[in-house]
């Protein structure tokens, strides 16, 4: 996903928990996690069809219920490591809520996949906000600033395990690790390590993704949004000498034959909403000190079914893309205008929707001068 002869990459988002980055809704066809096959088969495809790369979202805990949406979750290490096996070309990701893994442990399982796979293994790095995952494990959650202190440190072990240095073990004394002959062998295929992808837009996760990633995650809320945000981030990562850096943005894909029947779709996504679960975590996001987020150009109501504070993870909170093959493309065309090199994609029907990519979308992106 680092060059590539596409200059717009797509990747699959969220496919490791049920109805995945489909969003809180209880819409048919999607993601069910109920046998390994389900997902395995559609990373599969995904390969065939040429998307770029397969990455999960890190949840440990449902919103509502193990019946509900994100309600079961695999593991992304070893979802990884499963994948990886099964595929050829696609760039597998896990993401990594840092509080919860030592980077000691982190590194070694990167590295073994790494090998599964060829060297085609990626970490999607996040400083965690999930407050009631933090109770689960026994775990205060630091101040927002102080969260990418911790993540700093445990990614700059992490390099350091990756890397070939003159002594083969090291020590390190920092303010959150104190490790004395820290070691990992072997190291990963690709050097200087697996690619490395953060989420964070704030300040703090501007300078970690600066300092330690290859792409920047953009917390965009629309397309129209991503002209105003996009060119200020890209300035930011530029006059921090990261012109190399990827500005990525979260998509959530409803393409049909027919604008009309995309419109009709998405209300009926809207009809399954599940209230209850957006609902809370909206809550979460807030009391979570999540400062990525802005809420101000969303229209918001009294009335919770009218919200779209509250509606927009019905769709998981990604920029919407709905209409027909060239109202996707168009969408897409604008992100990449506005700065965006790649898009994580959230689907709800994963089966169908990568489907239309390869036999509808992908060549009209093609055309667009967006893919080889």
């Amino acid at each position: 996903m680092i060059g590539g002869p596409n200059k717009f990459k797509v990747a699959i988002f969220g496919a490791n928990v049920t109805t995945g980055q489909g969003g809180l809704n209880l819409a048919e066809n999607t993601i069910k996690l109920g046998n390994w096959g389900e997902i395995q088969g559609l990373a599969q495809k995904a390969d065939r069809y040429g998307v770029d790369g397969f990455i999960p979202i890190a949840r440990w805990q449902g919103l509502s219920g193990p019946d509900r949406p994100w309600g079961r979750q695999f593991e992304t290490f070893t979802w990884a490591a499963g994948l990886a096996a099964a595929t050829q070309n696609i760039q597998i990701f896990a993401t990594c809520l840092v509080p919860f893994i030592h980077p000691v442990m982190a590194a070694k399982m990167m590295a073994t996949v790494d090998h599964i796979s060829g060297g085609r293994m990626g970490l999607n790095a996040t400083a965690g906000y999930f407050k009631p995952e933090y109770r689960m494990f026994g775990v205060e959650v630091p101040e927002h600033d102080t969260r990418y202190e911790l993540a700093d440190e445990w990614m700059t072990i992490v390099e350091r395990l990756w890397a070939v240095e003159d002594d083969y073990q090291f020590d390190f004394d920092g303010d959150f690790f104190h490790l004395q002959g820290a070691q990992s062998w072997p190291k990963p295929v690709q050097t200087p390590g697996p690619m490395v992808m953060s989420a964070g837009s704030s300040p703090a996760g501007q300078q970690f993704a600066f300092k330690h990633a290859n792409i920047l995650f953009a917390a965009i809320g629309s397309v129209e949004h991503s002209q105003s945000v996009t060119p200020k981030l890209r300035e930011n990562a530029d006059a921090a000498g990261r012109e190399d850096l990827g500005l990525w943005a979260g998509v959530h894909i409803i393409c049909k034959d027919t604008e009309k029947e995309a419109r009709e779709y998405l209300e009926y996504v809207e009809e399954k909403g599940d209230y209850e679960s957006a609902l809370r975590y909206k809550h979460i996001i807030q009391n979570g000190d999540s400062r990525g987020w802005s809420w101000d150009h969303y229209k918001k109501s009294e009335d919770p079914k009218q919200d779209e504070t509250i509606k927009t993870f019905f769709r998981a909170g990604l920029v919407p893309l709905v209409g027909t093959p060239e109202m996707i493309v168009d969408g897409l065309q604008k992100l990449q205008d506005s700065g965006i090199t790649g898009v994580c994609t959230g689907l709800v029907d994963y089966d169908e929707g990568l489907d239309r990519m390869n036999e509808q979308i992908f060549p009209l992106m093609r055309d667009a001068g967006l893919r080889a």
